[in-house]
């Protein structure tokens, strides 16, 4: 359904009351209690897919969550969704290579669910949305779920056909055009154990409510310790919205702020100073201030002490935007002001070893074309260089085709370089082989996750742009698909040029987050992923935008 790309038509944020509605339709569905910010703006985006077909899916802060056909039928979950509640809709569990041909559009067949003591078979009616995860035997891990379907026949069909004919037609897979909508990312990989635990805590926490008025006479020293753990919350709880915003301001300007950086834009300077400040367990939501926006918020703090604090005027760059351009560091309040559990540090990385640097391989693909070069192999089999030179090599030999320094060509080489004299070096002989064939990335990442794709290789792409006032900053993409930790490298860079690194996400073009660092560090951050990340520098454009080192 969104294998290919499609139309917009509308995106409008719903009334409460929609929403309400929505939910309430998510929950007749789910089984366990979803783990959705009912609070998020919600958005309803309606659609045109390739075969002219409409549609609708809802956002949750611009994150696909939910879709569906029409206001009456199935609500279904997104990846997105199921990645927070992974058991919420039943999940058959397939092993990995299935996910291929579901990828391709293809829908499931029953025998390629696991029948095993591993997994619990779900219970689902026909016609009802199901889920679908991916495990491997290799490494033993559960993977997902990836792919959401309507279910063709009820499971009790399914038990009593024997797992025969076609089980789920699926409508939505990870990587397709909804995920590509969304801020990316990767599925998420559990044990056996972990997958096989997921939801019973919920269970057991249900259990344990109900039975909560059982055996309260003896109870005495819990409750008091109960009730202060009570006075605790609500201690922490009374704290205004406003007098968040107003420590996380004055703890950023503290701490995670300098004059170098100056002039800033004031959206950069909220999300990057003030926003990466706030305690953990605590949220901060501008909207649930009095002063609604960062500007009213500016103008009022300027207010709040004898002296001004900080002075912002409109942009000559982007029209519409405020840039920061002078901060009063002798300010009373500023001066007076002492960090308490305001996030001053991001978390250091944990392990620099090599254990923690990803495997990364380049391999050709065998295609019809080439499929009679290679003898006991099939066709989609990868293959390294040194291992297609010496097939061909033995073919050479065993036909008799070499002649000193080239290649003859018989009607099967010939046919498959398309090379049209009778002799070739070997150099094009093999570079012809090479073009026939599919070039194919291999990764695994440090806890055992692992990708192929029949591309070309990933690249870590630098970029240099001109922002507020001719500063230059330092853009870089492509970090996930090598399993980088966006937090861990961004605390790295941070520390290492004493400068400011912050993500962003949704930026057109870019797969996951795209990192920006304060001024042109390209030097810096390509020795660090070639050094602590084992990223050999063929992985790496843009390296030549680098500031030229003085001889």
């Amino acid at each position: 359904m969104f294998k290919k790309p499609f139309n917009v038509k509308k995106n409008t944020n719903q009334r409460n009351s929609d929403s309400r509605k929505l939910f309430t339709r998510l929950k007749e569905e789910v089984n366990l209690e979803s783990n959705i910010d009912k609070k998020g703006q919600v958005a309803q985006v309606k659609i045109t897919n390739f075969e002219n077909t409409q549609l609708q899916f809802y956002t949750i802060d611009k994150i696909p969550t939910l879709f569906e056909f029409s206001d009456t039928g199935n609500i279904y979950p997104s990846v997105y969704y199921l990645w927070k509640n992974p058991k919420a809709f039943p999940v058959l569990v397939c092993h990995e290579p299935v996910f291929q041909f579901l990828e391709n559009g293809a829908d499931l067949m029953l025998p390629g669910v696991i029948r095993s003591e591993k997994f619990e078979f779900p219970t689902f009616r026909k016609g009802a949305p199901v889920a679908i995860a991916f495990y491997s035997s290799e490494n033993g891990t559960v993977t997902g779920p990836s792919a959401v379907g309507c279910s063709i026949v009820s499971s009790e069909d399914v038990l009593r056909n024997g797992f025969k004919g076609k089980g789920v037609q699926v409508l939505h897979v990870f990587r397709d055009q909804l995920w590509d909508f969304g801020p990316k990312g990767l599925p998420p990989t559990y044990t056996l154990e972990e997958w096989n635990s997921l939801g019973k805590e919920a269970e057991i926490v249900e259990e344990e409510e109900e039975g909560g008025g059982e055996g309260g006479g003896g109870g005495g020293v819990g409750s008091s310790e109960q009730v202060a753990e009570d006075e605790e919350d609500e201690e922490v709880i009374s704290e205004t919205m406003e007098q968040v915003l107003l420590r996380c301001f004055l703890a950023g300007l503290k701490n995670r702020f300098t004059r170098n950086m100056l002039p800033m834009d004031v959206g950069q300077f909220y999300t990057q100073v003030v926003l990466s400040c706030v305690p953990d367990g605590r949220k901060l939501d501008m909207k649930k201030t009095k002063y609604k926006k960062f500007g009213t918020f500016i103008q009022e703090v300027n207010q709040m002490s004898d002296t001004w604090i900080i002075h912002t005027s409109a942009s000559k760059e982007k029209k519409g935007a405020d840039v920061v351009t002078e901060v009063n560091f002798s300010n009373k309040m500023f001066r007076d002001f002492e960090v308490t559990d305001e996030r001053i540090v991001d978390e250091a990385p944990e392990s620099d070893s090599k254990e923690d640097r990803p495997a990364i391989a380049e391999f050709l693909s065998i295609t019809e074309p080439t499929l009679a070069l290679f003898p006991g192999h099939s066709k989609g089999d990868l293959l390294t260089v040194k291992q297609i030179k010496d097939f061909v090599t033995k073919y050479v030999n065993e036909n008799h085709l070499s002649t000193a320094k080239s290649v003859r060509l018989d009607p099967r080489l010939a046919s498959i370089t398309h090379l049209k004299s009778e002799c070739a070096t070997w150099q094009d002989v093999m570079k012809e082989i090479h073009s026939r064939m599919t070039a194919t990335w291999y990764i695994r990442w440090p806890d055992g996750r692992e990708i192929v794709r029949k591309v070309t290789a990933p690249r870590i792409e630098f970029k240099i742009e001109n922002r507020a006032g001719n500063k230059k900053v330092t853009l870089i993409n492509g970090l996930p698909m090598f399993g980088i930790d966006i937090k861990t490298i961004c605390h790295q860079i941070q520390v290492g040029v004493a400068t400011s690194v912050t993500s962003q996400w949704d930026v057109p073009g870019v797969e996951g987050p795209q990192v920006v660092v304060q001024g042109n560090q390209i030097h810096y951050i390509a020795d660090l992923l070639m050094k602590t990340y084992g990223i050999d520098k063929k992985f790496l454009k843009g390296t030549e935008l680098a500031v030229k080192k003085r001889k």
